[in-house]
């Protein structure tokens, strides 16, 4: 049962028998007759001074301000992070990217000078491959597969529908997302250190390049002349460019809070975001413990009756309301969440925090409490920042003055920042 309060009467709700998780919901309510538990306040905004945001290569430094923990203080650490180094095609876009937003020559250059790093990226990112002699993947969002032709390095050949020469081909089974030092020159690079086995090792993410999508969005079109009209929208909201965090990540629980979220069956542009992170994440071994999500629009009844069977095994807590972007602002109706995973999370939980409202004011304010607490317990975080000075992406996300007043720039130096404090941050669609 789901036991829901809402205009200030409890109901009952049956679940389907298909659903196999444990459920917890609520809608927003004031009159304190159910509610969610309160939430722990973060410490005091913490005085660390941060680099320069340009900066491209981050090690974070220790502390100076007190005493060294030791094991009685301080649990080891599967994960602790030691440093963040930017890829050398990351770094072509930190040391450029004002001339190139300003002049609009961001799909000149990604087309003219960066095609071979294009190409490696790509191929990173492809989850199925066809058997020899055919040398195309799929790249798999959990939307909408892209079929990809990795021979051919002089142009982008692409197909959101199985080209003709492959219906006949083998195809092999998924595979996890896996990059190596091979791909150093491409992807940019975590270090961390297992603090139980004194053992250092590294992750890989998608470099902060081009528009902060898929790059080849708006810069090219691909659709063949298989496509149909309707996948000509897709390479906006397309998100296997994505690098998803590795098999074997050191985790303990792994926890998703999804604000902003949407039922499985969303028919919101690029699909829902938990089915993605459901579909994709499994795929790299990891599946969700629990899942808290919060939406303003989203019913409760609307957000469970959509999950089919087997789809995803975690505790839900589903509530219905608008979040709060400041600490001081947040209630028991309006929740700040980076609180609720102080109060949740554990130090070595994965936590995956994916933020997208479309209120650019409130998404800001808890982005910037994230990076001014010294301690976040979020691993990895998922944000679309809808700014005015995207002058790729404006014309999709509304009229400038509804936007976050904030060039390109300042976004790049915004997941920059998260990156430095040891947050595996993306941009989001």
């Amino acid at each position: 049962l789901i036991h829901v309060q809402e205009q200030q009467q409890w109901t009952m709700m049956p679940l389907k028998p298909v659903l196999t998780a444990f459920i917890l919901s609520t809608v927003c309510t004031a009159n304190g007759i159910y509610r969610t538990p309160s939430l722990r306040g973060v410490e005091e905004e913490s005085s660390k001074s941060y680099s320069d945001p340009k900066t491209i290569d981050h090690k974070l430094q220790p502390s100076v301000n007190g005493p060294v923990a030791t094991a009685d203080r301080q649990p080891k650490s599967r994960r602790k992070f030691v440093s963040y180094t930017s890829s050398y095609f990351e770094k072509l876009w930190l040391e450029n990217v004002d001339t190139w937003a300003n002049e609009q020559k961001i799909c000149d250059i990604l087309m003219d000078q960066q095609a071979s790093l294009l190409h490696d990226w790509l191929n990173v990112a492809c989850t199925r491959w066809y058997q020899n002699p055919h040398q195309w993947c799929i790249i798999d969002d959990a939307h909408h597969p892209l079929w990809y032709n990795t021979a051919n390095r002089d142009e982008f050949e692409f197909s959101w529908t199985e080209p003709k020469n492959l219906r006949d081909a083998v195809l092999g089974e998924p595979k996890p997302t896996s990059p190596t030092k091979e791909n150093d020159h491409v992807l940019s690079k975590y270090v961390f250190l297992d603090e139980i086995t004194g053992e250092e090792y590294y992750e890989y993410i998608e470099p902060l390049v081009s528009h902060l999508r898929f790059p080849l969005a708006k810069c090219l079109s691909t659709a063949s002349e298989d496509d149909a009209d309707e996948h000509k929208h897709l390479p906006t909201t397309f998100r296997g460019w994505i690098i998803p965090p590795p098999p074997d990540i050191r985790r303990k629980r792994t926890l998703f809070f999804d604000i902003g979220s949407s039922s499985w069956n969303s028919v919101a542009a690029g699909g829902a975001a938990l089915k993605y992170f459901s579909k994709v994440w499994q795929r790299q071994s990891i599946d969700f413990d629990e899942i808290y999500a919060f939406d303003l629009e989203t019913s409760v009844g609307r957000f469970f009756q959509d999950f089919p069977a087997n789809s995803i095994h975690a505790t839900l807590h589903f509530q219905q309301c608008a979040v709060s972007g400041k600490e001081q602002d947040g209630s028991d109706q309006h929740p700040f969440v980076p609180n609720l995973v102080h109060r949740v999370a554990e130090p070595d939980d994965y936590v995956l925090f994916k933020l997208d409202i479309d209120s650019p004011d409130v998404e800001r304010d808890m982005i910037e409490s994230i990076l001014q607490d010294p301690e976040p317990r979020i691993t990895e975080l998922v944000w679309e920042h809808h700014i005015s000075g995207n002058y790729l992406m404006t014309e999709h996300w509304g009229p400038p003055e509804t936007l976050d007043q904030a060039s390109l720039r300042d976004s790049y130096d915004c997941f920059l920042r998260l990156r430095q404090k040891g947050i595996r941050a993306h941009s989001w669609v």
